[in-house]
């Protein structure tokens, strides 16, 4: 749920460290990068997910978009991809999740960094921060969580579907705070 943002502010991170001499498109290698997100229920037991289907680009003026297709969160258990799809994400209003950021123009740092990016999560824009180390190649840029980022449901109007999932599944608790974590790889665009 809160796994989107983390993947778009990473991939928002990438595009910062982007230094002039690498001022060309850039395209997410989405076989080679992931978002993870941790679900917690009846206290102490965590399960990893993550979802399957992540786009996203960073433009030549310095714009960085990630995209996350909601529809495609994989937990293993079928029955619970299908109500997280349904029930929290809503998804077939709400598609996809995006982060974004501006990243301008100029020489952008390598190496381990905070940054701050926009996440459009269903239906609410929020900005998240993100620790990450951005590394830089004339054929790739990636950037990696240093630490998860964590994400609250209340945050972007999620804990009314945490609620329902909870109660179909007939668990005492299902935390609403989600650690994040992602490795984004970007591919310099051939002209």
């Amino acid at each position: 749920m809160k796994t989107l943002g983390s993947i778009i502010l990473a991939f928002i991170t990438t595009a910062l460290f982007i230094s002039p001499s690498f001022a060309d498109t850039w395209t997410l290698d989405s076989a080679d990068s992931s978002l993870h997100f941790i679900s917690i229920k009846k206290g102490d037991i965590a399960e990893v997910h993550h979802f399957k289907t992540l786009s996203g680009s960073i433009a030549e003026d310095g714009k960085a978009s990630l995209v996350i297709d909601l529809a495609s969160a994989d937990t293993k258990v079928a029955v619970r991809d299908e109500r997280m799809t349904n029930i929290l994400f809503e998804a077939k209003k709400f598609t996809t999740a995006t982060a974004s950021i501006d990243l301008g123009t100029g020489e952008r740092p390598v190496g381990r960094t905070t940054v701050k990016v926009t996440l459009d999560l269903h239906g609410v824009k929020k900005e998240v921060e993100a620790q990450v180390v951005v590394s830089v190649s004339d054929k790739y840029v990636s950037v990696t969580t240093v630490a998860p980022v964590i994400i609250s449901a209340a945050d972007f109007g999620l804990d009314a579907g945490v609620e329902k999932l909870r109660e179909l599944a007939k668990l005492d608790a299902v935390s609403k705070a989600v650690p994040v974590t992602f490795h984004l790889v970007f591919k310099k665009v051939k002209k």
